[in-house]
This record gives C-alpha cells, structure tokens and sequence, in this order.
C-alpha cells in the first residue's frame, strides 16, 4: 500500500558530542523551567490539576480544558505538598525533553539521518513556542508528547502496514486532543492522508486509527459523564463565547478579527525558526512538485497544514498554539535537510545560516529570563516563598481556608482553596454572561453572587494579582477587595509588595 521507508546511512554522532546535547537540553529546560515568570493561563492549568486530586472535574469544580493534563498532574498535589508548581515545572520541563526524544525518534523511523534529524530537532526547539510551553504549566506541552509518539507510530504504520500501529496511533492523537482541542485537525489530517493513500490497505488503517482516536478521547466521555453542563460549558461553550466578551468590556474587540489572528500567528512563526523553515519548505516543495514523493514526505505536508489550522482556530491566537505544528515541522525539515547534502555547497550553507539566524528571535525571552533570575531570584522560587508565608500568616489568624482569583501563588500555603474559583480569574471576569443560578449549577463565583460567601465567609481573601494590563484594563481583583473592605476584614501587604491579603478578625 505504501512505498517503504528505509533508514538513511548516516556517520554515527561521537558519543561525547551526544552526551554533551543531551546534557545540555536537561540542564536548559529544567533550568529554564524554574527561571521562567509566571504566565497569566497557569493559574487555571495549576488550579485544575491541585482539585483533581481531591475532587471529582466537572462535578465538583468547573474546568475550564479537556481533563486529561490536570488528571495526569494531579498525584503531585499529594506527593509534593509545598512544592506543587516546582513541581509541575518541572514535570513539564520533563515532558519536553520527552517530546524532543520521540520527535528526532519520528525522524529517524522516517530515515531521516542522524546528524539531520538531530539538527532539525534542536531547530524545533529553539522556537518560542516551544521554549515557552516547555516552562510553564500548561497541557500543550503533555498534547504535543502525544503528537510526536503518535507521528512515530504512524510513520511505523507506513513502513510495517500493521493494524496495531494504526491503533496505537489513533489512541496517541486521541490521548492528544483530551489534552488539547487544537490537536483535533492534526489528527484528522492524518486520517484523511491516509484514506487519500487509497486501495483496500488504507481504508483498514484508516479504520483502526479512528477506532484508536475514539478509544483515546475516552477520558472526555469520562468527564462529561461527571458533570455534563460542566464539561459542555467549560470545554466548548467558555472558548467560543468569553474571550469575545471580555475583549469587548475591554475596548479591544478588533484584538480578535480575524487579519488580527493572521498577523499574530505570523508573529509568533517568526519568533524562532519555524517561518523559516516553513517559507524553505513550501520553495522546496513547490521546486519538486513534479517528483514522486515518499509517505512520509506526504504526511509531514498533510500534518502540517492540519496542524496550522488547529493553531488558527482558537480566540485569541497564542504563542503555544503553534505546538501542533512543530512535530511534522521537524519531519518535514529533517527531509529538507537530507536533500540538502546534495545541493551546491553555498546554497546548503545559505539555508542552514538563515536556519540558525532564526533561532535568535525565540531564544531571546528565555535568555532574558534565564539572566532576570539570576540576577535577582526565580519568580517561581519567590513565589513559593510567599505562599509558605501566606500560610504561615493565615493559620496564625485562626483560619485555614482563602479565597483567590490567582490560585497558582496558594496553592503551595497549604491552606484550602474555594473550589468555585477554580479557574482562576478567567470565569469570574465574564461573569455577566452566566446567571445567577447557571453560575450556582458551574460551581463558579461570578460578581453577581459574591453575596453567596456571607453564608460561610472566608478566613482570608487574597488580591493583586488580577490588575488589568494596558490592553485589557478591567481589573477583575476590584470586586474582592470592595467585598473584603465592606466585610471589615482587615489587609496585610504580601512580602512581594503585590499581593494584598485581607484576614477576616
């Protein structure tokens, strides 16, 4: 059914080059993992994951993902109390490390050499998008592990023609779009590459890899079995109506047309090498249009624009929403430059310096964080010393419990949490689009029933955190601090000289 792919020869890479590489990547991403500030979506991917481990999603908590990141973190709010968000960092950072391993794997399956596949996976690396997503706590990074293993065994499934590639395939992609919806077009491309293939062969693969992705978006099934409305409301409903709402009481609904999308997302292509590669692919494909290409030369096509459109179609457009991109990314360039051992000498050369000219503009924010934490101190360290305060400070107050549009700067105080703002600022701030009692039923605190938590007010209610930034200039903090002033609890300045904590006498 497909034509076979062979492992390329290639020199082997010396053993201490190698090690040196490897090293090098652990130290970068653990490092940077720690160095990174705070991205403002962590609270709501921090949050997720500390109450799936002590309540059921959906049911108990609104949510705000597809479940399975905050499943997969969740044993670490019971195994690394303290030190959750450390710890979730560097699980990320883990996961990271992971996805470069399976990508130059998928390359090398693919017989794609070893010094090619090696230099397109550092290339792929040096984007922002990936950088960034390898150190935060977000699931695109835990989406795109998933991606790059299932690309692997597609690629095995081109070679060996076997069903149990197939399914294990579609399990992975399945697995990747309960982690991440933008995942969803990149594993429909892949079905649709391989019905195009055509004969009898393709349709049996193309059935088992469905059959696979039904399997592996399983934990979805679970979770709306938990909590419909919930489930319905916080994976589909939230993305597709809030980002507009908020955006429009802000003044910026023109931050979200779509020529506005088209030139973030070319943005966010340029910070690192991946629109260069891409503009060199889409030359170099044009140029041997006429030549029989290899399966896997069609899948990293067909998967690539699969994967653009995924990266297209959330609102508003973000950095890390180009992750599904960058495992066919890599396939395609690991071919790009095995062809181009046999181009003119200038020309090879021209390429590989625009390539690495590129990588500049997505190293950059990690450098200048890498320099920011160690000449000052770790964000993420700092912020962990808070919360050892803050609880320190609560519990001295009698009390054991707070309330916080930012969770990810509590979580580590060891005190308990109100489940209702569980998604950190980001239902609360739009809170005029649900009513009352839908809010009640979501388990969600909106403004409008604030008044619900004189029924059990908290011991401590922490702000500051939620203040507005110049596109976005409506501070969602404002409404806790006006109901803690009306309540006579009385505030206390957090040792960062951000925070404001406000302790009920």
């Amino acid at each position: 059914m497909y034509r076979s792919i062979s492992m390329a020869p290639s020199r082997r890479l010396r053993l201490p080059l190698a090690a040196l590489l490897v090293s090098a990547l652990i130290g970068w991403f653990l490092i940077a993992a720690i160095a990174a500030p705070f991205d403002h979506d962590e609270s709501q991917y921090v949050a997720g994951a500390y109450f799936s481990g002590h309540a059921v999603m959906f049911r108990d908590f609104l949510y705000l993902q597809p479940p399975l990141h905050a499943w997969g973190l969740a044993p670490l709010s019971l195994i690394a109390s303290g030190h959750m968000v450390l710890a979730m960092r560097l699980a990320t950072a883990v996961m990271a490390l992971a996805t470069l391993a399976l990508i130059w794997a998928g390359q090398r399956a693919a017989g794609i050499s070893r010094s090619s596949a090696t230099l397109a996976m550092v290339l792929v690396a040096a984007t922002a998008a990936f950088q960034f997503s390898g150190s935060v706590v977000r699931n695109d990074m835990l989406a795109t592990l998933l991606a790059s293993t299932a690309m692997l065994l597609t690629l095995l499934g081109l070679r060996h023609s076997s069903d149990r590639h197939w399914l294990g395939a579609g399990i992975l992609y399945g697995l990747a779009i309960a982690t991440k919806l933008n995942f969803a077009p990149l594993g429909a491309t892949v079905g649709l590459f391989v019905i195009a293939s055509g004969g009898r062969h393709a349709i049996r693969a193309a059935l088992f890899l469905a059959l696979g992705a039904l399997l592996g978006m399983a934990p979805m099934a679970i979770a709306w079995a938990s909590g419909p409305d919930g489930f319905l409301y916080g994976v589909l409903t939230y993305g597709m109506t809030a980002p507009h709402a908020w955006y429009a009481a802000n003044g910026a609904a023109q931050e979200l047309a779509t020529t506005e999308k088209l030139r973030d997302l070319l943005k966010y292509l340029w910070k690192g090498p991946a629109l260069a590669a891409l503009l060199l692919l889409i030359a170099n494909w044009i140029a041997t249009r006429d030549r029989t290409r290899s399966s896997g030369r069609r899948l990293a096509i067909w998967m690539s624009v699969g994967a653009l459109i995924g990266a297209a179609l959330p609102t508003p457009t973000q950095l890390q929403y180009l992750m599904p991109l960058l495992p066919p990314l890599a396939l395609a360039l690991g071919y790009l430059l095995d062809d181009a051992r046999h181009w003119r000498p200038l020309r090879r050369k021209a390429m590989l310096a625009l390539l690495c000219l590129a990588t500049i503009p997505g190293l950059i924010p990690s450098i200048r964080d890498l320099v920011t934490a160690a000449r000052a101190a770790s964000p993420l360290l700092a912020a962990q010393a808070n919360a050892h305060w803050l609880g320190t400070t609560v519990r001295a107050a009698g009390g054991a419990d707070i309330l916080t549009l930012s969770p990810h700067l509590a979580i580590d105080s060891g005190l308990t949490l109100d489940p209702r703002l569980a998604t950190g600022p980001f239902v609360y701030r739009t809170g005029w689009t649900l009513r009352p009692e839908q809010a009640r039923r979501l388990h969600a605190l909106t403004p409008a029933t604030l008044p619900d938590l004189d029924r059990a007010m908290p011991v401590a209610i922490l702000t500051g955190y939620e203040n507005g930034t110049r596109k976005l200039p409506l501070r969602p903090d404002d409404g806790l601090d006006n109901y803690a002033r009306r309540h006579g609890y009385r505030m206390v300045p957090m040792p960062d000289g951000v925070g404001r904590l406000y302790l009920r006498d």
